[in-house]
Parts: C-alpha cells; structure tokens; sequence
C-alpha cells in the first residue's frame, strides 16, 4: 500500500510541476520565484515564464535569443508591411519613381517585373523565418537582391558580366604537388 501512495504523490508532483504545488501553466507569483527561482530559470530556458509582478503586472521570463528573434522578427514584419502598402500603392508605376519610399531603395535598380517577384519572395521568406525561428535565410535574400542591384547600378560590370567568353583564352589551372610545396618552403 506505501508504494501505491508514492507513485501518485510522485506523480501528482510532476503535474504540479512546481515546489509550490502550482500546475506549470500558472503564472509564477512573488514569492514562488524567491523560494524556486533555479526552477524559473531552469524552465524560462525551455519556454517563457510567466511571472505575475505584486502590482499585478504580467512579465515574461525567456532566454535573450528567443527575445532577440521576436524583436527581430517583428521589425521585419513591420517593414515587410510597410513595403508591401508602398508597393501596392505604386505597382503600376515604374520602380525608380517609389523605390526610395521604402526600407529597399536599391529596387530602383529593377524592373517591374522584378520588383513583384521580390515581394512574393520577401512575404514568403518573413512568413518562412517566422516557423523557422531564424531570420537567416530572409537576411541572405535580402542581401543577394541587395548585391545584385549593385551590379545592375555598374554598366560596365553588367557589360562584362553579359558578354561572350572566349572558351580558347581560359587556361586550367591546378593546385601545386607536394614537391613544387616542399621546394617553394626549402
């Protein structure tokens, strides 16, 4: 019969979850944290906490990654939404004339077309960092649409770039053997 009653304490304590015999979901109160503030930190790792402040305020309790990201993202957010208004506003209009309108002035660079591929592209890549919890695929887009605008912004560079390439001038090239490494550091 003592150990029916273990198991269940033992596991009426895991659904608490907390010394204070509060269920996990509940806010933390004042002094809860003082008693079982390993607990909160501990936990705040996995998933935020919820801590109730004495004058009734709400607070969370998260890692500075997680908090970051958020931030991150809700400023993305933001100048994803403030783009897309601009863009919407001015889709029949060439991009040079409102590019400057908007947290991406070097789309002047582009043409139409262009311009409604990246916006689909940028609402997927802000929606996709948002399940993925990174915005380091939507930043990479973002500087590759950057770049390439640099290189359209240079005629002679996309002259370059554009321009037919003699096939007898390229030479292969391959690395040294060991003996020309050795005889180059003797």
């Amino acid at each position: 019969m003592a150990r029916a009653s273990v198991g269940k304490q033992l596991l009426g304590s895991a659904s608490r979850g907390r010394a204070s015999g509060r269920t996990a979901d509940a806010p933390w109160g004042p002094t809860e944290i003082q008693r079982d503030y390993r607990t909160l930190l501990d936990r705040a790792k996995d998933s935020p906490q919820e801590v109730l402040d004495a004058d009734g305020e709400l607070l969370v309790i998260q890692t500075k990654g997680v908090a970051d990201f958020q931030r991150r993202l809700q400023a993305q957010v933001a100048e994803t939404a403030r783009f897309l208004a601009v863009y919407n506003e001015h889709r029949e209009v060439p991009p040079p004339e409102w590019a400057m309108q908007t947290g991406y002035p070097w789309l002047a660079a582009f043409s139409s077309d262009e311009v409604g591929e990246f916006a689909r592209e940028l609402v997927a890549d802000t929606f996709d960092a948002a399940q993925r919890g990174t915005l380091e695929h939507l930043e990479g887009n973002l500087r590759a649409w950057d770049s390439t605008a640099g290189v359209y912004g240079q005629p002679d560079a996309m002259r370059t770039l554009l321009s037919l390439v003699d096939l007898d001038g390229i030479v292969e090239v391959l690395p040294p053997s060991e003996e020309q490494v050795l005889a180059a550091q003797a």
